[in-house]
């Protein structure tokens, strides 16, 4: 086998033809922000090896530390892009715990004759973010709602499991390096031969060939997910625009399985033309803004929300009474109430609520929400009305 050094040197030009061809070949022309991520785990990675390579040096104590802080950032860095595939952001402060942790450690903790300071934080830094990744790429894989396979091709279904593969088994690689760190220690030549660093070397470059074949087919996943989700929601509000919303809504009603029947409820701000008249249109914007938050905020997952256009909205929700709907819109209305500042118009909101019968057609449940919204109006405004067909009934 080939001594660490060349190994090393290998792995070091293979990322840097692999950042070329991600960096200028992909992200450039594409922006998407997997092959971004993955650019900087590429240099990264290729980074810290070259800090290894001054391993013996009289600093060689501090770059051993670096070359562990850079490696555990590489695999961070392989998380986040996971996580972009996902549409999910990643606070910086996830992302540099476990570098920092580790170089830390490497700096302080005493190093041993043949064995770098720090390499059993590496080890678990290292497992435990490329775990994470992993988890990321199977969750999406078998995401029926928005896994590649069920709508982005066979292709970029493949490449997500390739490349959740490559995280696995490389989490799997160093959490077993770790348990044989410790059980053996890092000179049996057990631990030395089968999960060294130079057999470690070889699977990384092998990863990082195989996952940047998938590169390409995952940026375009991520860009087409992009524009689907675009084509679907509202910019403002981030809630559904009106055509998902409806058949959505039409597959829930239609569900033999649905159970109690869902809640309809029509929405509207009140005097919102007076609003955006004394307070400007980006006031006027605020507000929606605040609508949507609330929604996200409040609705349970299989709840569906809807801006229907201007400050008009709908809802359906799988309430268990209509007790429930008005108690989960006095809760909207207070926490749009609560975005505003103290030199704020506080924006109220009217509500209409309608149960969808079984075997009704969801048009017609929103048309008798769309009535208790006007009797709602003509009460008064910022209220929930439900319609009357919908009311409990005297002793029920």
């Amino acid at each position: 086998m080939l001594d660490l050094d060349t190994l090393r040197f290998v792995q070091a030009c293979v990322g840097v033809l692999t950042f070329v061809l991600v960096f200028f070949g992909t992200y450039l022309p594409s922006r998407a922000p997997y092959a971004g991520w993955w650019s900087l785990v590429v240099v990264a990675s290729s980074v810290s090896t070259a800090f290894y390579g001054l391993t013996g040096t009289s600093w060689g104590w501090l770059t051993d530390a670096v070359g562990h802080a850079l490696a555990v950032l590489a695999a961070a860095f392989a998380w986040v892009a996971a996580r972009s595939l996902r549409h999910l952001a990643t606070r910086p402060l996830a992302v540099a715990a476990a570098p920092v942790a580790v170089l830390v450690a490497a700096a302080v903790l005493p190093r041993h004759e043949g064995v770098l300071a720090g390499t059993l934080a590496l080890l678990i830094g290292m497992a435990i973010m490329f775990g994470l990744a992993a988890y990321q790429l199977w969750t999406l894989a078998t995401d029926h709602g928005r896994a590649p396979g069920g709508g982005a091709g066979v292709g970029t279904h493949h490449a997500v499991v390739s490349v959740a593969l490559a995280a696995s088994a490389m989490a799997l690689l160093y959490a077993i390096r770790a348990v044989v760190f410790v059980l053996l220690g890092p000179l049996d030549p057990w631990y030395v031969t089968w999960t060294g660093p130079a057999i470690t070397t070889i699977v990384v470059t092998l990863a990082m060939v195989v996952v940047t074949y998938s590169v390409t087919e995952l940026s375009r996943f991520e860009i087409s997910e992009r524009w689907r989700r675009r084509a679907m929601r509202d910019d403002l509000t981030d809630l559904l625009h009106r055509t998902p919303f409806m058949d959505q809504g039409r597959a829930i009603l239609a569900s033999p399985a649905r159970g109690a029947a869902p809640y309809v409820v029509a929405a509207d701000f009140d005097h919102f033309k007076e609003l955006n008249d004394a307070h400007g249109h980006a006031e006027g914007d605020r507000v929606l803004r605040a609508f949507g938050h609330a929604c996200r905020a409040l609705l349970a997952d299989r709840d569906l929300a809807c801006r229907l256009g201007g400050e008009e909205f709908a809802l359906l929700l799988a309430a268990t009474d209509a007790d429930a709907v008005v108690a989960l819109t006095s809760e909207i209305s207070a926490a749009v109430r609560r975005d505003s500042g103290p030199d704020q118009q506080a924006a109220t909101i009217s509500f209409g609520i309608a149960a969808a019968h079984p075997g009704e057609r969801l048009e017609d449940a929103m048309e008798r929400a769309d009535r208790a919204l006007y009797e709602a109006k003509a009460a008064g405004r910022d209220r929930a009305v439900v319609h009357a067909d919908d009311l409990p009934q005297a002793g029920a």
